[in-house]
């Protein structure tokens, strides 16, 4: 599967909750290929409490964003999928369930303050908030526990949408008390609030 094809967040996200695009795809069609009698579908997943993605046969909680039914040739369905319109629906399913745990501006001193946004992105900016240190979203699973649980934890992407949220969450399941920025840096830049040299990246 050419992960090319996909919106680079809708990337971002299933390789931040499988470990890469094609690790999603196989569980997907194995899940598929392996579906019961008691199960006609499988679905991709997005489980607030845990802030990822998940495949899970019905019935099951969460948010659906992308099903298949039990009689589709899953492999020609994965390779012939439309990604925008699930796309769409992952960002709902993201700020529906991420609009409590926003942070303002000014919110932003004393936290530890992390720049999440995406890899690309980053490598690309010239700058970023004063104090930020860059973690790769795409890895939260592996960095999320070195962060401190006793101090509050605020994330910013560019426009404080589904890669900030969505990493927020994550923090929030593995315990920590993180929330992400509302507005990301552009909205911090709009409102004539300083920015810095890039400095303290770290994976």
């Amino acid at each position: 599967m050419d992960a090319s094809v996909l919106p680079p967040p809708m990337a971002l996200a299933l390789a931040a909750s499988f470990g890469s695009v094609e690790r999603w795809r196989e569980e997907f069609v194995a899940m598929g290929k392996a579906l019961g009698e008691a199960s006609e579908r499988v679905l991709l997943v997005f489980q607030p409490r845990e802030g990822r993605l998940v495949n899970q046969p019905t019935p099951g909680g969460g948010m659906a964003i992308l099903a298949v039914d039990k009689a589709d040739d899953i492999e020609a369905f994965v390779a012939g999928i439309d990604w925008n319109p699930v796309y769409e629906r992952y960002q709902e399913a993201v700020h529906a369930a991420s609009e409590a745990f926003g942070a303002e501006q000014d919110e932003v001193t004393g936290a530890l303050l992390l720049d999440v946004r995406r890899a690309g992105v980053f490598e690309q900016a010239p700058s970023m908030i004063p104090g930020a240190r860059w973690r790769d979203p795409a890895a939260v699973g592996r960095w999320a526990g070195e962060l401190p649980a006793d101090r509050e934890v605020i994330v910013y992407c560019v426009y404080g949408h589904e890669v900030g949220r969505s990493t927020a969450m994550r923090l929030r399941a593995a315990g920590l008390k993180a929330r992400y920025l509302r507005g990301g840096i552009d909205g911090w830049q709009a409102a004539g609030r300083p920015l810095a040299g890039k400095t303290g990246a770290a994976s």
